[in-house]
């Protein structure tokens, strides 16, 4: 109402919209065309139920703001752009207190990691983009350069996982046998209403995606719970850092010198996050098989487990800031430079491959050793099913598995 009260333009990245596009294909295609454009550009919200008089808001309508007709906007943009526009949100708005106001569809369009999109069909092919309040058409040499953007974000997008990494290497100690790493970030930029997360949405991530993890793996005795391992109190009242919340193992240390001994978790406020769990903590006083000095060992149900938890607390948390579509995510083991030479072995504590528990580790049978393990990428959706969030989690784990020869991880297909 108060961009009413103050006739707010439109711009680049807004635009107003009386009435919901009729049931006309003609209708169908300028709505696509209008969301391929602000994607092309610089993102932005279309609003429908705002009447404008020279590009100005000057009355609040309505629309109709159903499910239905939300999902009817959803299939317009679908089934006519490509690629697909990733983290496209089409929400309603509605005046629940006194005043009654009618409702709106608001449309957040994401600047896209995708673009350029087109749309048409056939020989009928354009890639639009917003110039000022204008929707004009790409020329050769602006598509050029947008497929040249494209490519250099997917360096980008990679270069930024890296670095959520690297980010807590010097927080975590490395001298303490291998640790798993896990990063991930959404693709699209979360809607320009998302609210910063405080301390309440960071407990209530972890717990639910302690809750997730646990469906993804279906068989609760399968599964090691590694974010039920971190302290309540570390959980319950995580520290605050540099545009992120940040949960340690080691929460009531106050030793300036003393590094994170197992567990650090980090949920961004732009909707990345960061795990890195220490193996050493898992195993320590255990016995192993025909042990040697000369190798680093890795239990990898552990290594299994921290993907899983790190794959749900990822899908949960931009869940809840609100976001959709494509996440990101890479997984390392990472060492110190001292035991750098040293071969990593994979380790089990299972009998015959079985469900019984043996207290003696011993190498996984047919395994191979590892010297420098590669990182592994996959992505999924925030909006994904289990069985999808299941499959994503399988990948990251399958792929740094078979390094160690391993045919496949312990979570299930």
């Amino acid at each position: 109402m108060r961009a009413i009260e103050a006739g707010l333009a439109e711009s680049e990245d807004l635009d107003w919209k009386q009435a919901l596009p009729p049931d006309v294909d003609k209708k169908r295609w300028e709505f696509a065309k209008d969301v391929a454009a602000m994607a092309n550009t610089r993102g932005g919200l279309i609003i429908y139920g705002v009447r404008e008089d020279n590009e100005r808001a000057v009355e609040l309508t309505g629309v109709p703001n159903a499910e239905r007709d939300r999902q009817a906007l959803r299939s317009y943009a679908n089934g006519r752009i490509r690629p697909l526009v990733d983290g496209l949100l089409i929400e309603a708005l509605d005046d629940l207190g006194e005043n009654e106001r009618p409702g709106l569809i608001a449309v957040f369009v994401p600047p896209s990691p995708d673009a350029p999109h087109v749309i048409g069909e056939k020989n009928a092919l354009g890639v639009p983009y917003r110039y000022g309040t204008d929707t004009n058409w790409m020329s050769e040499n602006q598509l050029e350069r947008a497929y040249r953007d494209r490519f250099t974000r997917r360096a980008d997008d990679r270069a930024a996982l890296t670095a959520l990494t690297d980010g807590m290497v010097p927080e975590i100690d490395l001298e303490n046998g291998v640790w798993v790493t896990v990063s991930a970030r959404p693709v699209a930029p979360l809607p320009l209403l998302h609210t910063r997360p405080d301390r309440d949405h960071t407990t209530a991530t972890i717990r639910d995606a302690d809750q997730l993890a646990s469906d993804l793996f279906g068989h609760v005795q399968e599964r090691l719970p590694i974010l039920n391992h971190l302290p309540d109190n570390a959980v319950n009242n995580p520290r605050t850092g540099l545009r992120r919340w940040v949960i340690r193992s080691n929460h009531f240390s106050s030793n300036p010198q003393e590094l994170i001994d197992w567990g650090l978790v980090e949920l961004h406020h732009d909707g990345s996050i960061a795990v890195a769990i220490g193996l050493a903590g898992f195993t320590h006083g255990t016995e192993i098989a025909r042990g040697d000095d000369d190798v680093t060992y890795v239990p990898y149900r552990l290594v299994d487990a921290v993907i899983a938890d790190a794959v749900a607390v990822a899908a949960v948390h931009v869940r809840r800031l609100g976001g959709v579509g494509t996440i990101q995510a890479r997984a390392a083991l990472l060492r110190a430079e001292t035991t750098g030479r040293l071969p990593l072995v994979a380790i089990d504590n299972r009998l015959g491959g079985g469900h019984a528990l043996s207290s003696l580790y011993h190498q996984v049978q047919g395994s191979r050793a590892v010297h420098r393990p590669v990182p592994v990428e996959a992505s999924f959706s925030a909006d994904d099913d289990v069985a999808a969030l299941r499959g994503a989690a399988r990948q990251l784990a399958d792929d740094l598995d078979q390094q160690f020869g391993i045919p496949g991880s312990t979570i299930p297909v």
